[in-house]
């Protein structure tokens, strides 16, 4: 299925990303989206979690609202 929609961009630089669209990809308000360019086009995708020492997307848990990966928490613990 092909989505579609034709958007203003307001006063501030912001669009509204219909709620077909949200919803057919999953996105829910506080998701974290990636935006990018490709040549003149513009790419917004939902972004994926990662660690935020050594960029894995292995074995992720949540710290205090922060993504780490099993093997950085590992390392973190022998530190103390």
């Amino acid at each position: 299925m092909i989505f579609t929609n034709f958007r203003e961009i307001d006063k501030l630089g912001r669009i509204v990303i219909s709620k077909d669209i949200r919803r057919h990809l999953g996105i829910q308000a506080g998701d974290v989206l990636q935006i990018n360019t490709e040549g003149d086009t513009i790419v917004i995708k939902k972004a994926e979690k990662k660690c935020i020492f050594c960029n894995s997307g292995d074995n992720l848990r949540e710290f205090e609202g922060k993504t780490i990966c099993a093997g950085c928490l590992e390392r973190l613990r022998t530190l103390s």
